[in-house]
């Protein structure tokens, strides 16, 4: 029988489940260290053991937030995210996996400023994401305890965002999902697609946009959905979605190979093409 899980167990920031291999005699394929405190998140596709797939290491929303900081982005992400209500009882697996993505940057993104009731209620959708997802009995008794321990007053919000990260970028990646390989890329997917809108919103307004494009700059994080989407999900999720998807992510990555500052416009396009496929949510 499996372990519960509990929050505060996993120390280590892992969004794609990057492989290590351990220390012996022969040469291993080579690491990616991800630094704990990087100035700007770093954006990278993993170097695996030969023949096997490559992952990409996305930038939690956390650190997203925290980049923005400290290059004086005023604007709190948190203050842009919109109400969605999204019904996951009645989407397929691969609408279900991108909109609990999607509620799941939220929730990171709001947790040291919002309100208890809202906090409250995106575990409670994440939950029902995770129902229709099959990610299995411990991760609900997970959410729930997060629940009770937020309506109780019974942890920091400091606390709190640590666990939530831990969440995101460990434990919901480790689980199974009654062996759908997709639902973890596709998760990842929403986030991201969530983070981009919201920091290309907020370094519209900003005097500076340098760490804001550096976050958005990230042409292998988007070949890596890019190539999910070609591939693996291209047989799997609505053709309008991928059509949309696909096209989408093409014109991110042609604005995140820019060599040359993102202009208004760019930044425009970043907000107009990612609104386009949280709108199909």
């Amino acid at each position: 029988m499996a372990r519960p899980l509990r929050p505060g167990l996993f120390s280590l920031f892992l969004l794609a489940q990057a492989c290590t291999g351990a220390e012996v005699p022969t040469p291993k394929p080579p690491e990616v260290e991800v630094p704990s405190n990087p100035e700007v998140p770093a954006i990278e596709l993993s170097a695996l053991q030969a023949g096997a797939e490559q992952n990409a290491l996305v930038p939690s929303p956390m650190e997203t937030q925290k980049a923005l900081e400290a290059a004086g982005v005023a604007t709190k992400l948190a203050t842009l995210i919109p109400n969605r209500p999204f019904d996951f009882k009645t989407a397929g697996l691969d609408h279900a996996a991108v909109r609990t993505g999607v509620v799941l940057a939220d929730l990171l993104l709001a947790t040291k400023d919002g309100k208890k009731e809202d906090l409250v209620a995106r575990l409670g959708q994440i939950d029902q994401g995770m129902a229709e997802l099959g990610g299995g009995t411990d991760i609900t008794a997970t959410l729930k305890d997060y629940q009770e321990r937020i309506q109780a007053d019974a942890v920091t919000r400091d606390d709190l965002l640590k666990e939530f990260d831990e969440l995101s970028g460990v434990v919901i990646p480790e689980l199974e999902f009654n062996g759908q390989d997709r639902v973890v890329p596709l998760i990842e997917a929403g986030s991201w697609l969530e983070g981009a809108n919201l920091v290309a919103r907020a370094i519209k307004v900003a005097p500076d946009r340098t760490a804001g494009e550096k976050l958005l700059k990230a042409p292998s994080v988007v070949e890596y959905f890019l190539k999910y989407v070609r591939t693996d999900g291209a047989q799997k999720a609505p053709e309008v979605v991928t059509k949309k998807l696909e096209e989408s992510l093409g014109t991110l990555k042609t604005l995140s190979e820019k060599a040359e500052p993102l202009t208004d416009a760019d930044v425009d396009t970043i907000i107009r093409v990612t609104d386009e496929v949280l709108s199909l949510l």
